[in-house]
Parts: structure tokens; sequence; C-alpha cells
């Protein structure tokens, strides 16, 4: 595969966000666009309904989008230091959690920030410290362009403080890009798609990218967090303020734009090639969203071939290796695969309306029979086993395959490239360059779903 590492995981999109769905309590409603963070801060982390529960598994209602949503990316996880800004001065204040206990003042940059457990500790150029006993800090750099490590992010850049499972300080922090919609969604676009791709295959990748962001920002586990969304696999590639100028135009071109069914945003999802044949959400994710129409799989013919993943395998693996990373995945996610004593076979035990799997039955040599959904075996077969130099880790590529089983070998063979829910861009691209507009794309994936331009 020619794509680069991000692009080819080609947004597995959100599967770590859909995991965390709760609905205790009552019904209070987020706001998605400016005001947000005010919301949140009077947000009961246990007050969740019955209507929020429907955001999560339909998406929000489109009268919920009123102007152009503000987001927050975490693009740095459990940093002990950083530099911000490159040169000149950087502004910093307060963040969130701490909006009303301190005073923004100008330092200059590069600014290196560390955290001691005790506050920020940030140090200048010419070697001056100052500590900030806050748990956030934010971050502005000139023209509202915030260098991080010398990579540019639009907007401001967030610090925040970990903790323990005590809520003690553990000398780490988050940096999250506070960032609106459409500032963000250039970085996606240059990150998911090859830049050699057609202007309309970008356009059609704005307008999901951005029905899916606004969906994943609501989640319960989001609204209760300090970021809507990762810059990665777990959400949307985001590569910041380096986005070209095609990106860019298609953002521009499709402003406010987003896929909507029964009038709410739908959660577009989308990877980087279906193989041919799609799966349902409901499959892919069983309990995390309902069965929404656009998101069923369907035959999408060999639109999406060029994709080196389009067929792939087969990879032959030992079955005492897989046998291991099904344990170990078991214990992860606490399944009774965990127990499995070796594999006798692996078989689809059940699949969609156009054959593709949607859960497979695993039977051990104890004849012991062990359901998984089928993105869950496709996890469960990549699971990394530590030392082990031949783990099968990132060798399958969807959950569309087959397994066959032998005493001392696995050999799998499939098609696609990720869950293969939604639009594939593969596909996406092909149907552009025959001449396809966005919008006919769009509906080709999205069967249902209708156009509507919300701010």
């Amino acid at each position: 595969m020619s794509m680069p590492n991000l692009r080819t995981i080609a947004c597995t999109c959100l599967i770590v966000a859909l995991g965390l769905l709760v609905y205790p309590g009552c019904r209070h409603k987020t706001t998605l666009p400016t005001g947000k963070t005010q919301t949140r801060q009077q947000h009961n982390p246990q007050s969740f309904g019955y209507e929020d529960m429907l955001d999560a598994k339909r998406g929000p209602r489109v009268d919920s989008v009123r102007s152009e949503p503000k987001l927050r990316i975490r693009i740095g996880r459990s940093l002990t230091n950083a530099s911000l800004g490159n040169a000149g001065t950087v502004t910093v204040g307060p963040g969130t959690a701490d909006i009303s206990k301190a005073n923004a003042r100008q330092l200059q940059a590069p600014l290196r920030v560390s955290h001691d457990k005790l506050g920020f500790v940030l140090t200048q150029p010419d070697g001056t410290s100052i500590r900030w006993r806050l748990s956030t800090l934010l971050i502005t750099g000139y023209n509202k362009q915030t260098p991080i490590d010398n990579h540019p992010y639009p907007g401001s850049i967030e610090l925040v403080a970990k903790t323990s499972s005590t809520g003690q300080p553990i000398g780490q922090f988050d940096a999250v890009n506070h960032v609106g919609m459409e500032s963000y969604l250039p970085g996606v676009l240059s990150q998911e798609l090859y830049a050699s791709w057609e202007p309309e295959t970008y356009r059609a990748q704005a307008i999901a990218a951005r029905s899916y962001a606004i969906w994943e920002m609501q989640l319960p586990k989001r609204v209760r967090s300090h970021f809507d969304l990762e810059a990665g696999e777990a959400s949307q590639a985001y590569i910041g303020d380096k986005a070209h100028e095609k990106a860019r135009r298609a953002v521009a071109d499709t402003r406010g734009q987003v896929l909507v069914f029964n009038g709410r945003v739908l959660p577009a999802f989308y990877s980087s090639c279906s193989g041919g044949v799609g799966q349902d959400a409901v499959a892919a994710w069983p309990g995390k969203v309902d069965d929404l129409a656009p998101l069923r799989g369907r035959l999408h013919g060999s639109w999406g071939s060029n994709s080196t993943k389009y067929r792939w395998g087969p990879v032959t693996v030992p079955t005492s290796q897989l046998t291991q990373a099904f344990a170990r995945w078991g214990r992860a996610n606490k399944h009774p695969i965990a127990n499995i004593t070796g594999i006798s076979s692996i078989k689809p035990s059940a699949t969609n309306r156009v054959a593709r799997p949607t859960t497979f039955t695993v039977t051990d040599v104890n004849r012991r029979r062990y359901e998984l959904p089928a993105e869950s075996l496709r996890n469960a077969t990549n699971t990394a086993l530590p030392g082990n130099a031949h783990t099968v880790q990132a060798k399958v590529f969807s959950s569309n395959a087959i397994y066959t089983v032998s005493t001392d070998t696995t050999t799998i063979a499939g098609q696609g490239f990720g869950h293969g829910v939604g639009m594939c861009q593969f596909g996406s691209q092909q149907m552009a360059s025959k001449g396809h507009r966005h919008q006919q794309i769009l509906s080709f994936y999205y069967p249902g779903a209708t156009l509507k331009k919300v701010y």
C-alpha cells in the first residue's frame, strides 16, 4: 500500500469513541456551536438521558447546529514537555478549567513547557522560568496559528494536566487544539486523501468528515472529556495547518454542508476501501449506533478496485500465536475467548444482506465456541503480542476475510481496508475520475441521506 500510515488506516472512525456510550440520568442538551465549553462546565457527568442517547445512536438533530462548531482536537497525549511557538511571542493564559484564576500574558517563544506535579513550568529562550499552578493553560501564537514542537496548528492549543486515579497530578499533560470546524477540516482532508486525487473526491470527503465530526463531538464520552476528537485513527487523521490548497478549496466550497437523515446529522463513517462489499454500521459497532438506512451494507461493485487492499493476502501466521492474540484481546475486553486453548476453526456465523460477514464463530480444540462480531475478530487477530517480532498486528486489513485453520498455521485472505461502513475513499476517487460529482458520490455511498447547509 503506497498511502502513508495515517491515510491507509483511513479513519477507522472513532471505534474508541463508540466504546463508552452510557445512558443514565436526566435530559441535558449540549449546544454544538460557540458557547459549548461553558455549557459543559455546568454539565453533570452522570446527566445523560433518552434524547442524548438518540443523538449518540442516530446523530444530533440538525437544528442543534446553529453556527460553525468549535472543536477540541487532542493532538498530543501524556506529554512530559513541549515547545510552543517558533519566534516572537505567544499569549499564555488560563485554560478552560481555570478561566478566572489568572490573567493572560505575553511570553517569548519558543516557549518550553513541562509539568512537575505542582504546576506548569514555562521556560523562555533566555532561560527565565515561570511557574503557573494551574491544571490548564491556553496558548495562542501569532495570527492565531500556534506551533507545537515546530508543527503549526490553526487556533489555540490548550495544555491539560493529567492526573492519577486519585486525582493527583502525574507530571504529564495532553495538548488539545481549539479550532473552528472549517479551519480543522483542511488538515483532515490533506491527511486522509492523496494530494493528486480529484477535487470532487475532496468535496465528498469534506462533507462526510464534517458530518462525522459533528456526531462524535456530542457523544457522552466526549461531552465529559477535555477533547472532542483525536488527531488520528481513533477519530480522523489530522495534519493541522499544513493543509494544501486543494483541501482548503474543497472545505470552502462545501462550507457548513452536512449529510442529513431523518432530521439528524448522519454519522458519516468512511474507510479506505470496502473491497466492493459494504458493512452495516450496526454490525461494525453492535449496540452503539442504530440501524440507519444510509449506513447499511450494499454492493459497491468495482469502485475502489485501484486500492492495493481491494483484495489482499493470503497472510499466514502460526496458529499458536493467533491463539495467544485472541486470549490477550479477550482479557483486555473481558470476553470469554480469554480462556481459549488452541483453535480448531474460524468461520462466519452471520452475514449482512450482501453476504459480508457480521459475526464469526471461533471453535477451540476442546470444541468450545466463541461468538465475535466481525470487527472484534479483526481487532483480536491484530492484537500485538509483547516481545514477538512476528505478531500478526496490522496484517489483517478488514473483517471481510476467510480464515483457514490448520494445526500449525492459519491462513487469512480478504478484501478491503477498514470497517467498510459508508463511503469507500478509493471508490470515491474512482467515481470522481469518471466524472461523478460529489453529490452523486455521497448519494451512492449514503443512499437516503440528503445534503443540507446548516451554517
